[in-house]
Order: C-alpha cells, then structure tokens, then sequence
C-alpha cells in the first residue's frame, strides 16, 4: 500500500491529461496558421518557431503521460511500468540502430535529436500504455 502511495504521489492530478493535450493542440495551431496564410520566415526564425513547437509537444505528452488516472491502483502501476521500459528499451535500440539503417540506405549518418527521441519514446510510452489499459479487462 505505502509503494503505490508513493508513486501515485509522483503523478501529476488527472487533469494534467486535458491540459497536455490542450497544449499539443496549441502547438500544432501556429504552424498551420503559418502555412495556411503563407508568412514570410527567415531560414533562422522558421528553425526557431519549429524547435519552440516541437518543445510544445513534448510537454503536452509529458503532461498526458504523468497524469494520474481516476482510478490509480497496482495494475495501472504496473501496466505504467512496463510501457515505461519498453519505451526506453525502445530508445536506447533506436540510438545504436539508427546509425546501421541510415549506412544501408546510403543517408549520411547522422545523430538522432534528442526531440525526435524524447518524442519517439513518450509515443511508445503512451500507445502501450492505452493499448494495456484498454485490454486489461
């Protein structure tokens, strides 16, 4: 009982999960304003305006990710555990791969961002997560 209080004690409230999800939205609202209305960037201002919407993104699947469910009980612990590992087995396969993949279809080989990981991995994370809750039943 004390080992799920304590990590139900490190979740954030429930409604952390229609915050991050408002933020995603928020986050997706500008790029397709900016592209629908055909805005004028600099090369520095476009990188710029992408990084800050991908940051954005990352922090509204890291709200839905550490959000408390209604019903926080040892199998929903668990099920968030194991997503958990396998989304960072999944990380840690995807950096060592990932430069083997990009020799064999002759792409310079370069270094994974640590957007595109953090974003791969909270997606693993979270597809699992639903996918077990949703058929633990």
């Amino acid at each position: 009982m004390e080992k799920r209080t304590k990590i139900a004690a490190g979740l954030l409230p429930n409604y952390f999960r229609k915050a991050g999800i408002a933020i995603i939205v928020l986050a997706f609202v500008p790029l397709v304003i900016v592209k629908t209305v055909n805005v004028t960037q600099s090369p520095v201002s476009k990188e710029v305006f992408r990084l800050q919407s991908m940051n954005a993104f990352i922090l509204g699947l890291l709200f839905i990710a550490w959000a408390r469910e209604k019903v926080e009980d040892e199998l929903t612990i668990a099920i968030r555990q194991h997503s958990m590992l396998v989304a960072f087995i999944w990380g840690v396969l995807n950096v060592m791969i990932k430069p083997f993949i990009d020799m064999l279809v002759k792409d310079p080989v370069t270094d994974l961002k640590a957007q595109e990981l953090i974003s791969s991995m909270l997606l693993i994370y979270l597809v699992l997560y639903f996918v077990q809750k949703k058929t633990r039943n």
